[in-house]
């Protein structure tokens, strides 16, 4: 090591470390302390990151990146950790014991990740760390131990330069978030892990009045509910609000399961999807400003649905679109429309009959359909009988967009009634992250 730094003379050092408690070795690096720029302490205790920045003390001019993984409690260290990185701009600390954020002062830090699980600690640590931070621009934390609620309902920090704050929680409640203020945020996150062998929490989404109104717009431009199923999550939701000016919060929940026995657990596992469903569709349904959301994206991306499931979630669906307000556009991005056009498909045990639908006024209807799953008589039907209500209502469509490789035969000449020229088809695929018109 001692011949590598020598040659490495003049040039700014990377330091990576597992568990460093060697004095030999902390003897030939700390003469080059201020050549360090990034620290990476992967598998440690508080001891020896003790040790190193005691050993290393003084200025760290170069250092812009530190990131600490600590597996131990122990007593608070006896001093400031690294107080010489006045430069630092991505530190990144996961703890499986207690953080001692504390002992921690970057003046200049702009993206901060933060991993606490196991041992309990104040909120009020955390707060105070992020408050002392000005240049803050990008927050990712997740919190699986028990956060302490030691500060008054009433305190909120500002952050004035953040712009992504991401939170994921294992426990409900999102203990920190009604004490965060991020006026400049592009997108906000808050997002619920559990184990699938654990029972489902009771709020799966949290509930408007416990997020704090800090986090609430005037107006809504788009809310998307999107669900897929991927390796280790194989149950994951994403409720997006999209307010004015590209700003999006966005409530998620995952349910996480080794790859191994996700299979076995799907089955099993069928009605939870229905309730985690039903739940956002009630989350949607109760935001103040329902009657201000301008466009409505459902994307599901799911294989597991069976004709019981779908039923009843179809008569949510159907319930809540009776709640909104006019529609710019309703896109669908779905593996079976039914979901939600049951009043105009042969559903089973359907709640909602055609006569009984009440769509809301809807200018553009956009439907998305995957080459794999192309589309069957059933469902052009109900497509049909979709647009042609909307017509009888008063309320026409003033386009309908297909985006599919395969476009049933004839679908324009069907629609052609209700809609005139307003039918388009078009190859292009649309994900779940794509925003604005078609």
């Amino acid at each position: 090591m001692e011949i590598l730094l020598e040659r490495a003379k003049g040039s700014a050092l990377d330091i990576s470390s597992t568990c460093l408690d060697c004095t030999n070795i902390l003897a030939l690096v700390s003469p080059h302390a201020q050549r360090f720029r990034s620290l990476d302490f992967t598998f440690d205790y508080w001891p020896n990151i003790e040790r190193f920045s005691e050993t290393t003390s003084g200025p760290l001019p170069l250092l812009h990146a530190l990131k600490i993984k600590v597996v131990d409690t122990m007593d608070p260290p006896s001093l400031p950790l690294f107080s010489g990185a006045v430069n630092l701009k991505n530190f990144s600390l996961h703890s499986e014991g207690i953080p001692f954020l504390n002992h921690f002062a970057f003046p200049n830090l702009t993206t901060f990740e933060f991993s606490a699980v196991g041992e309990e600690f104040p909120i009020s640590q955390l707060l105070n760390f992020l408050d002392a931070l000005p240049t803050l621009q990008t927050i990712r934390m997740k919190l699986g131990a028990e956060v302490l609620r030691d500060v008054p309902p009433e305190r909120v920090i500002v952050l004035p330069n953040v712009e992504i704050l991401s939170v994921t929680e294992g426990n409900p409640g999102y203990g920190i978030v009604p004490h965060i203020s991020c006026p400049s945020a592009r997108h906000m996150a808050l997002v619920r892990e559990q184990d699938v062998d654990d029972q489902m929490l009771e709020e799966i989404f949290p509930a408007w009045n416990t997020i704090g109104p800090q986090h609430m717009a005037n107006t809504i431009d788009e809310v998307a509910l999107g669900i897929t199923t991927t390796g280790d999550e194989f149950i994951s939701f994403s409720l997006s609000f999209l307010f004015p000016g590209s700003t999006t919060l966005e409530l998620g929940y995952g349910i996480i399961a080794e790859f191994e026995v996700c299979e076995e657990l799907i089955f099993s596992h069928r009605w939870e999807y229905d309730e985690v469903f039903d739940h956002a569709l009630e989350v949607i349904q109760t935001h103040p400003l329902l009657n201000s959301i301008k466009r409505l994206r459902i994307w599901d991306k799911h294989h597991f649905v069976d004709s019981r499931n779908l039923t009843s979630m179809a008569n949510g669906a159907a319930g809540l679109l009776r709640f909104m307000g006019p529609l710019e556009e309703l896109v669908l991005d779905i593996g079976d429309l039914r979901l939600f056009l049951s009043p105009f498909s042969d559903l089973p045990e359907s709640q909602v009959s055609m006569e009984q639908s009440t769509f809301p006024s809807i200018k553009g209807l956009i439907i998305a359909k995957q080459l794999e799953d192309p589309f069957d008589e059933k469902c052009v039907a109900a497509i049909v009988g979709f647009v042609r209500s909307q017509y009888m209502r008063g309320v026409p469509f003033e386009r309908v967009v297909f985006h599919t490789r395969s476009p049933p035969a004839g679908m324009a000449e069907r629609l052609e009634p209700w809609v005139g020229t307003g039918v388009h088809f078009s190859e292009e695929t649309i994900s779940g992250d794509d925003r604005g018109v078609m």
